[in-house]
């Protein structure tokens, strides 16, 4: 029962990062790759934190692949766990469209496994991966209306942007920020998403994210940008 629970809250967690436009042509697809250091937050998380790990690693990848298209994945792993256990959560994604061509998701967690993968079809729908990698290339000036692949199903979502801030890094710089929300809405006859995201982008050319807060059930899961990376 608690690896069920242990697998499912963090599988949960993984699937909250899915948000951003539509947009017209980007250019070439770049690689590019984020190392993150990630706990669980609030009260009801650390009781979670009790029955899995509650701190390890993150990383946040996008790989040209050809013809336009990337790559792009968030893993998070935990020396904490039993050895290969892992979650992931990807898309590939056409740069000229910033548009999911397929998603996909799995985890492999105290012996359990699981996996989804589904190609998109309809416009306007974005995943973890593509909706970060969007909303980076074209973040919204005022609230915008979405919707979200998670684990195989689509959710109407608002994306809010939250003005600027600043936060100082584990190196000690100190970086300005913008700030979204993503929150699931009430439609009539749509099931509505319940999870949470927030996300910090620096005010860098490159809209690095530098925090990601998500949020699932009992735990938030906290995402900060390891030391030595660029963030402005």
């Amino acid at each position: 029962m608690k690896s069920k629970l242990s697998a499912a809250l963090l599988l949960g967690a993984l699937a909250l990062l899915a948000v951003g436009p539509t947009a017209s042509g980007q250019g070439k697809a770049q690689g590019e790759e984020f190392h993150y250091q990630w706990q669980l937050r609030n009260f009801l998380g650390t009781i979670a934190g009790l029955f899995l790990p509650n701190h390890g690693e993150g990383a946040l990848t996008f790989k040209p692949v050809g013809n336009g298209h990337l790559q792009s994945e968030l893993t998070i792993t935990s020396s904490a766990a039993r050895q290969g256990e892992y979650f992931r959560y990807g898309s590939e994604i056409d740069t000229r469209t910033l548009q999911p061509i397929r998603a996909w998701s799995s985890y492999s967690w105290r012996g359990e496994t699981k996996s989804k993968s589904s190609p998109i079809e309809q416009s306007g729908v974005l995943d973890i991966a593509s909706g970060i990698y969007s909303i980076r290339q074209n973040p919204p000036e005022k609230p915008r209306r979405m919707e979200i692949w998670s684990d195989g199903k689509i959710y109407p979502v608002i994306v809010i942007p939250l003005g600027a801030e600043s936060r100082r890094l584990q190196d000690g710089r100190k970086v300005d920020l913008r700030h979204f929300s993503i929150r699931g809405i009430d439609m009539p006859d749509r099931d509505k998403w319940k999870g949470k995201l927030d996300l910090w982008l620096a005010r860098d050319e490159a809209a690095t994210p530098v925090e990601i807060l998500l949020s699932r059930n009992l735990a938030d899961v906290h995402l900060e940008l390891k030391p030595l990376q660029s963030a402005g």
